[in-house]
């Protein structure tokens, strides 16, 4: 009596497994990547919106919107005028966004507080609440610049200056995003309230930050006299970009002082802007 031999899968000659099965197989497996691909993609995304990075075939050329709160110097304005291929900028005062403060500055990429014009304290404080918002627009992503003396001092108070008596500097307002500090000077005056006129050139001091590339010195013609410039002994906290040296007494201040922080930056120039054009323009399109 002759035994039929059982024919199993694994040996010679077995049907091969249904092609359905592997194509599961790699479905399961496409699947299970998505979401990782997906990560990525915001991830890539996200860097270049926030500038750690750039994606060519996502642009960067678009025009961005400014807030300006407070008044730049006429000079300043012209120069954004003939940027409006890089910037379209809005010019309000620090009492226009009281009301809901952080949805009126999620609508810009950039805010430059500019008050440094100002005849009186007023005119150089902002809310309580302004600033709160100004925090949190920077530590989400925004981009800040702050000029000279800006919002140094605080509205409100009770002795009819419009003014918190016991609030002058940044640091009571903004919390750490502004890269400097207002120190006690000698005679117990707060720095960021002594304006110094001095006669001087920039000089480029961190060689991998875009704001000065190409520019080692300003003026670089030395067929331009150096700038005369009204400049502020501040204390800088953050990475200084540039410095403010004297022509004559070879005295140092800081010029462009600049803090980064996970995903956004604040800028501080430490003189009018509109006095150096071409590293305006490149803190314009760094910012962008």
């Amino acid at each position: 009596m002759k035994v039929k031999a059982r024919m199993y899968p694994e040996e010679a000659g077995a049907e091969p497994a249904p092609v359905g099965g592997v194509r599961r197989g790699v479905t399961r497996n496409l699947e299970a990547l998505i979401p990782l691909i997906l990560i990525v993609i915001i991830a890539a995304f996200l860097g270049h919106r926030f500038g750690l990075w750039t994606i060519p075939f996502l642009g960067g050329s678009e025009q961005v919107q400014m807030l300006i709160i407070g008044q730049p110097s006429v000079d300043l304005l012209a120069d954004l005028d003939n940027q409006r291929d890089l910037v379209y900028y809005r010019v309000k005062n620090a009492s226009d966004l009281d009301a809901a403060p952080q949805e009126q500055l999620a609508q810009y990429n950039i805010v430059l507080l500019d008050q440094h014009l100002g005849m009186n304290p007023y005119e150089k404080s902002i809310s309580r609440t302004l600033g709160e918002a100004l925090e949190n627009y920077v530590r989400t992503g925004g981009k800040l610049v702050i000029v000279m003396d800006s919002g140094i001092y605080r509205s409100g108070g009770i002795y009819g200056t419009g003014t918190a008596s016991d609030v002058i500097g940044w640091k009571a307002t903004f919390g750490d995003i502004i890269p400097v500090e207002c120190d006690l000077a000698a005679n117990d005056i707060p720095t960021c309230t002594q304006p110094i006129a001095t006669v001087g050139k920039i000089y480029r001091l961190d060689f991998d930050n875009r704001i000065m590339e190409g520019i080692e010195v300003a003026p670089a013609d030395p067929r331009y006299g150096p700038l005369s410039l009204i400049t502020f002994d501040i204390k800088p906290t953050g990475n200084q970009v540039a410095y403010l040296k004297h022509i004559a007494t070879a005295s140092h201040f800081p010029a462009i002082v600049e803090k980064k922080l996970l995903i956004g930056k604040s800028i501080y120039f430490n003189y009018d802007p509109a006095m150096t054009p071409g590293i305006w323009q490149n803190t314009l399109e760094y910012l962008r």
